[in-house]
């Protein structure tokens, strides 16, 4: 029972880093690249009040600064819109950013946070 324990914790820890890097990703294919059942860590989550709902939004909260980012698009798959949150004029210290990476790929961004900028990058 302990190594089942374990790998449901190691589970859960390795969902919630790619949850950072990939908001879209579901606990699913986390479970399937873990070797681990779903019905299994659904189960062992429920017991210890764990949510995937709640853990997205507290990866919203920490990771992407409030903003829920959105599906890809099938045009572009690599691009993610993410969807602005109205803050206040004060919160705002950077207008007419533009950011050209080696690709040729620019992104120009009317006002930001540093916060906000380096979240993106």
């Amino acid at each position: 029972m302990d190594l089942a324990e374990n790998r449901f914790g190691k589970t859960w820890k390795h969902f919630l880093e790619v949850l950072k890097v990939d908001y879209n990703c579901s606990l699913a294919d986390v479970c399937r690249d873990q070797h681990t059942t779903l019905g299994g860590m659904s189960s062992w989550m429920s017991r210890r009040g764990y949510s995937v709902k709640q853990a997205k939004a507290d990866v919203v909260r920490d990771y992407y600064g409030g903003v829920e980012p959105s599906r890809p698009t099938t045009s572009s798959p690599s691009f993610t819109q993410i969807a602005p949150v109205m803050l206040s004029e004060e919160e705002f210290s950077l207008s007419g950013i533009t950011i050209t990476f080696n690709s040729g790929t620019t992104i120009s961004v009317k006002r930001a946070t540093p916060g906000g900028i380096i979240k993106m990058l």
